[in-house]
């Protein structure tokens, strides 16, 4: 009879161990490689205090790469929930039916003009302008135009990112296309390429650069600067606001389509656009935080001043961007 007990005991012990470890509550979130460590702590150590819930971020080194990573898993997802594509993407992961609608609580904070999506499968999170910075202890002459790139005084100083594989870098090409249309942007491109350095995969590379002194120029975010005021203590790199205009990026996390931990990537949303986390964003992730009610700290007073934006039409964008960027291609390599 011990036996029996003994026995029933251990197969009781070893059933319960797997299903516990089978549903053990952990969260697997895909963002960008230079997404801040201190929001990535804060989220987890919330979770893990308030739910119990362990949450793993996977990074990519920008969003070209992450959201084909999303597709090629569409059929068995890995990741729960994505925390960094903007609204270019939107169309596109309509498309491919990659995010399920979560409205967040905190929906009514969000400034009217951030959401892009009325269905809520990508929410803005935060948002910044695309603009060039520059050395103002290496760049003798300072452009003021997107004309006076083109000057051969530039040759060698320019820095951008791959507009296939980084969503600065194709925020650049689609403010391009505001500027010039469909048939001007390409000329541009062909004066342009002759004073660019590099053309880098991810921002990660090309700010590296930058700030490497490799290059006087490089296409970043209109609040950059504020990141080397606070850490650097200098005010040395300022943006370039080229004919006081810009195009600006909203960056948006949602909810993968087929998780199976929808609520706990549901409660991440919201969390995301708590006050507690909103109001880390400017100096953590050196963006605009999406909420109204968040007021901006003195060291942004250093951000890009932006007088007009440049966006075009999400639907726009998603009709004809695989064929600007094949044109793009073709005029960069001829």
């Amino acid at each position: 009879m011990k036996k029996y007990f003994w026995g029933l005991f251990l197969l009781l012990f070893f059933f319960s161990s797997f299903c516990f470890g089978e549903n053990e509550k952990h969260l697997t979130v895909y963002t960008y490689s230079s997404f801040p460590i201190p929001l990535i702590e804060l989220v987890q150590n919330h979770f893990q205090k308030a739910l119990g819930v362990k949450v793993e971020f996977k990074s990519f080194s920008d969003t070209g790469p992450l959201f084909n990573q999303l597709i090629q898993e569409k059929q068995n997802p890995v990741a729960d929930f994505v925390i960094g594509l903007d609204n270019n993407y939107l169309v596109k992961a309509q498309k491919y039916n990659l995010f399920q609608p979560y409205r967040p609580k905190a929906t009514a904070r969000i400034d009217r003009d951030l959401i892009f999506d009325r269905h809520f499968l990508l929410t803005p999170f935060d948002y910044g302008y695309i603009v060039f910075n520059y050395d103002r202890e290496k760049l003798g002459r300072i452009p003021h135009s997107y004309k006076d790139l083109l000057d051969p005084y530039y040759k060698g100083k320019i820095v951008i990112e791959n507009p296939q594989t980084s969503s600065p870098g194709q925020i650049f090409l689609l403010t391009t296309i505001a500027l010039y249309g469909e048939k001007g942007y390409l000329n541009y491109w062909r004066v342009l390429k002759k004073n660019i350095l590099t053309i880098a995969p991810g921002w990660d590379e090309a700010y590296g650069m930058y700030t490497n002194g490799e290059a006087p120029i490089v296409l970043s975010y209109g609040t950059s600067p504020v990141y080397h005021l606070l850490h650097d203590h200098t005010e040395r790199y300022q943006p370039l606001v080229l004919d006081g205009v810009a195009y600006a990026q909203i960056e948006a996390m949602g909810v993968v389509k087929g998780t199976r931990n929808s609520k706990l990537a549901e409660a991440l949303a919201d969390y995301v656009l708590d006050p507690q986390f909103q109001s880390l964003i400017p100096e953590n992730q050196y963006m605009y935080p999406v909420r109204r009610d968040i007021p901006l700290p003195d060291s942004f007073r250093i951000a890009a001043h932006v007088k007009k934006l440049l966006n075009l039409p999400t639907e726009k964008v998603a009709n004809n961007l695989e064929r600007w960027l094949d044109q793009w291609e073709k005029v960069i390599n001829e």
